[in-house]
């Protein structure tokens, strides 16, 4: 939707394209010449007059917004399609534009009600379907990033914008890009962006791994006006560009261009490349290795899928003239807008669209070429590498998933299992971000406690088990430590075990995770000797049917009788001392029933199992492990005697809480189960 302002070529205007009467004449011939940023200084001018009619008011405010949209100013765009619509502004493409920058902005719910109530007026409009679609996968998108690593190029990027970088030497320490900065006092302003024309800049990688002051390549290169979204030969001795001419204040279009030099000198020599007819706007070349592929970007009429299209030209040799110019096809290109294509060694496009299901704005996809079945597969390069705004211009350090790319988004916001772990802030209009794939990594670690006492044990056995066949054997530190290298995509159980203490056995899983992680898992080891709690056991006053909550605490102690098939349990039910001693004998035997119960459905051996009520006869003692969290000190009964000493109610209720607990303790080590 969104357009970049140089060299996406002359933006065929969607709305009306005739004056809306004598006031706006002026106005409206500018907009239509492409002079967004004039036109917009037009507009607000005649929108201050306090005569206009309710009709024109309304023309005026979404002329306003579509400059601001497309000069990309969103904030100011979205405010300008809200009040064009409240005055009643009745050509349905103000509801297109507003959705398309209200999902640019990340106001999600609100841009898939404006795309509905626009297919309800327009239902066949495939463009507005498809971005109803992809609106509603963005918060997913976002909420489940990539692993590539983004960083903002301080050195590069200013208050202006740079964008559409390319490598300028083998080494990749050379970098042409594309800006709008003020290089001299001989640069002019563009009516079309409200910026200045744009120029090529170059920089170095220093010894100190910084960028160096970019500076403009040659005056043979940079005209008075845009030029820009370069590429480079695989000798970087000839170079095409875009160059936009301006003629007496009308924009002509643009073409390529092609740039010689000799090894190590300036370029000296520029002309015009023959690619199509000179009435027809190109622009964003991209060469192959061998140099005889070039891709570029063109809207030629009756032969495209609509908009602007990729499109690419052969030749049989570097001395040889370019041959016809043929579309990528439907696969790519869309009724859309695809552009910056970018050719990698390995033969994969990468290009911009706003069309294809993105996130908003120009998104960033890869096509890699299926030789068996003759088609392009395409992919969403997806967040972070793109945002909700404009994202384009990717290119890549040979082989390696490092390189370099254009955004003019403001901030980007990076999660990982809802943990912020990156946050980063644009500084112009457009920047230019380098980002890198790090290799995945999963790890597990952990510490292993007694359960009892909450001290760390050493020396306690872990066997790691992959579904690739890995069979290793671990043992705990001083500290109770643990730690164990993964493999992607691998499933892994993992049994913990000491003598006199319960096996214990877990699972996880690297696959499908597309981001490194590290499994942590604290283990607490139940001595066979001792009773053991088990927490999150919760009734109604009262009552003995387990709770759902109560259900899933149970899911662990199934876990762990099924990794220990050789011991046989009791189940004890405990109660506080309110209440007759008789009534709360009766009640804990219940509820120790009604855990036996569940265990017995999920599979346990019914013979494995004892249910015993204590009521209120086992007050608890508090071991050291509960001191470190509760009021009382270790090796305290919580019995009648001590609750009623209390002159606290806070503390009673307290000591009373943890009186009611349900446990278990193992009765025999020798059951044979039968299979």
């Amino acid at each position: 939707m969104l357009k970049k302002v140089l060299f996406i070529f002359l933006i065929l205007i969607a709305g009306n394209l005739f004056s809306q009467n004598k006031r706006t004449e002026k106005a409206d011939a500018t907009f239509e010449t492409g002079e967004y940023y004039k036109a917009l200084e037009q507009y607000l001018k005649i929108y201050e007059k306090k005569d206009l009619e309710k009709e024109t008011k309304a023309y005026i405010t979404y002329q306003i917004a579509e400059c601001y949209r497309l000069i990309n100013n969103f904030k100011k765009a979205e405010s300008k399609y809200k009040a064009a619509i409240s005055r009643g502004y009745e050509n349905p493409l103000v509801l297109l534009h507003y959705g398309q920058i209200l999902k640019i902005n990340q106001k999600y719910d609100l841009s898939i009600e404006v795309f509905e109530k626009y297919l309800k007026l327009v239902p066949k409009d495939k463009e507005a379907r498809n971005a109803l679609e992809s609106t509603k996968l963005c918060a997913k998108w976002f909420s489940h990033p990539t692993r590539h690593e983004i960083n903002i190029v301080k050195e590069i990027d200013t208050k202006e914008g740079e964008f559409a970088p390319a490598f300028a030497n083998k080494d990749y320490t050379k970098l042409y890009f594309t800006s709008t900065a003020k290089i001299d006092q001989f640069t002019k302003f563009n009516n079309v962006s409200g910026q200045y024309f744009t120029s090529i800049l170059e920089t170095d990688f220093t010894k100190l791994e910084k960028w160096s002051e970019p500076e403009p390549i040659s005056d043979t290169v940079n005209s008075p006006f845009d030029d820009g979204t370069c590429t480079l030969t695989d000798n970087f001795n000839t170079m095409y560009f875009t160059r936009c001419n301006v003629v007496a204040g009308v924009k002509l279009g643009c073409s390529i261009y092609k740039a010689t030099r000799k090894p190590g000198e300036e370029w000296d020599k520029v002309e015009q490349v023959p690619l199509v007819a000179d009435s027809i706007s190109i622009g964003h070349p991209s060469i192959t290795e061998d140099g005889l592929t070039l891709y570029f970007t063109a809207e030629i009429p009756h032969r495209g899928q609509g908009g602007k299209d990729i499109w690419k030209v052969e030749r049989k040799s570097t001395s040889d003239d370019w041959g016809k110019p043929e579309n990528l096809g439907p696969e790519i290109n869309t009724p859309g807008n695809e552009v910056y294509p970018y050719i990698r060694k390995n033969g994969d496009l990468y290009f911009s669209s706003d069309y294809h299901p993105g996130l908003g704005g120009l998104d960033i996809f890869k096509a890699h070429y299926d030789q068996a079945g003759h088609k392009w597969e395409i992919s969403n390069m997806r967040f972070p590498i793109n945002s909700s705004q404009d994202d384009f211009g990717i290119i890549f350090e040979g082989d390696k998933e490092t390189g370099f790319f254009s955004s003019n988004r403001k901030k980007t916001e990076i999660y990982h299992d809802g943990t912020l772990v990156q946050s980063i802030r644009g500084k112009g209009k457009d920047d230019i971000y380098y980002f890198n794939l790090p290799p995945l990594t999963f790890s597990l670690k952990g510490r292993v406690l007694d359960n009892a006492t909450g001290e760390p044990m050493k020396d306690v056995k872990i066997k790691v088990y992959g579904s690739d066949g890995t069979e290793v054997f671990l043992k705990t530190n001083e500290n109770g430590d643990y730690n164990y290298k993964l493999k992607a995509e691998t499933d892994y159980i993992y049994v913990v075990s000491k003598k006199g203490f319960l096996v214990d056995k877990r699972k996880i899983s690297t696959k499908d995770l597309n981001y490194s992680k590290v499994f942590t898992d604290s283990v607490l080891m139940a001595e066979i000797t001792k009773p053991v709690e088990i927490p999150n056991i919760y009734y109604d006053s009262g009552k003995w049917i387990l709770k759902d909550e109560s259900k899933k605490a149970l899911e662990k102690l199934v876990q762990l009788l099924n990794s220990n098939p050789n011991i046989t349990i009791e189940l004890s039910s405990h109660t506080d001392m309110v209440g007759d001693e008789v009534s709360n004998q009766i009640l804990s035997q219940k509820r120790a029933q009604s855990v036996v119960d569940y265990l017995i459905s999920k599979g346990i051996a019914k013979d494995r199992l004892t249910a015993k009520g204590y009521g209120e006869s086992q007050p608890k003692v508090i071991t050291k492990r509960m001191a470190k969290t509760c009021p009382f000190k270790e090796g305290t009964v919580l019995d009648a005697d001590f609750i009623n000493s209390l002159d606290n109610d806070e503390l009673k209720d307290k000591a009373n809480q943890l009186n009611r607990r349900t446990e278990f303790k193992v009765l025999a080590i020798d059951y044979i189960p039968d299979f």
